[in-house]
């Protein structure tokens, strides 16, 4: 009995969390101009609050729903190699642009 209600529990926050991250739509994530904040595309803890410290981005941010739309006003971001970028290193990709989001 134990068992199944930790069970149901565990399902129930899981799928909580994965509600409450990414929208599952095809204009991507949209966070704006990321590169005209305060450190450019390095993220700080105050643009990203809810994030800050943690190391598994695509948790909140699922590879299918970043990087899709060119937010940054120029027209020149090459978007098609940063999915390659980003398919190829994963998580480690993610310093390269965002900086270490807090993480040590």
């Amino acid at each position: 009995m134990v068992r199944r209600w930790c069970g149901a529990v565990l399902g129930a926050v899981a799928i909580v969390a994965l509600v409450g991250c990414g929208k599952g739509n095809d204009d991507g994530e949209d966070f704006g101009n990321l590169i005209a904040g305060a450190q450019g595309t390095q993220l700080t803890r105050a643009e990203h609050p809810t994030g800050w410290g943690r190391s598994e981005c695509f948790l909140c941010h699922p590879l299918e729903e970043i990087h899709r739309v060119d937010r940054s006003g120029t027209g020149t971001l090459p978007l098609a190699d940063i999915r390659r970028l980003v398919d190829r290193d994963r998580l480690g990709s993610c310093p390269l642009c965002h900086g270490s989001n807090g993480v040590n």
